[in-house]
């Protein structure tokens, strides 16, 4: 049976414009469903003007390290099970994976409203597979114009489809 849930982050972009930072990581545990990612949406509130991009990427070499352990929330809060996915936040320092592949790219603006991405049909969500089958994980990065960009960020993932 499929299971949806959903990660939000309050974050700020890295301290110098132009230069990308990894803010959320997630990666599937041994014997459990697939994951795909059904939605990814940034939204800013920032008083200069510019452009926001949010990336997503999968990395098929080298996991990314570190950050901070986040829950996902089930989207149905009446008989969900708890997501068979882990993931991290950057409330602790991300390192990016080794080989990385953007599979998205999602533009923003600084000033505010979102920019989003969901897949036509469910099949063309990003993928992982359990097992620690290639992509060994799914990185969701930000670049700005600016520094320091303060902007939160929504990822819809499903389990089991």
């Amino acid at each position: 049976m499929p299971y949806f849930y959903d990660i939000t982050r309050a974050t700020t972009s890295n301290g110098t414009a132009g230069t990308e930072t990894t803010h959320i990581r997630g990666v599937t545990i041994a014997n459990q469903e697939t994951v795909g990612l059904y939605g990814a949406y940034a939204a800013s509130r920032f008083l200069t003007a510019g452009g926001g991009q949010l990336r997503v990427k999968t990395c098929s070499v080298t996991a990314a390290t570190g950050g901070t352990s986040t829950t996902p929330t089930p989207k149905n809060i009446r008989g969900s099970v708890a997501a068979q996915s882990t993931w991290f936040n950057d409330a602790s320092a991300i390192t990016a994976g080794g080989t990385t592949l953007v599979r998205l790219s999602v533009g923003f603006a600084q000033t505010g409203g979102m920019g989003g991405y969901v897949p036509i049909v469910p099949t063309a969500a990003i993928q992982m597979m359990p097992n620690a089958a290639s992509p060994l994980d799914l990185e969701v990065t930000s670049d700005m114009a600016s520094n320091s960009v303060t902007f939160e960020l929504t990822l819809d993932i499903g389990e089991g489809i």
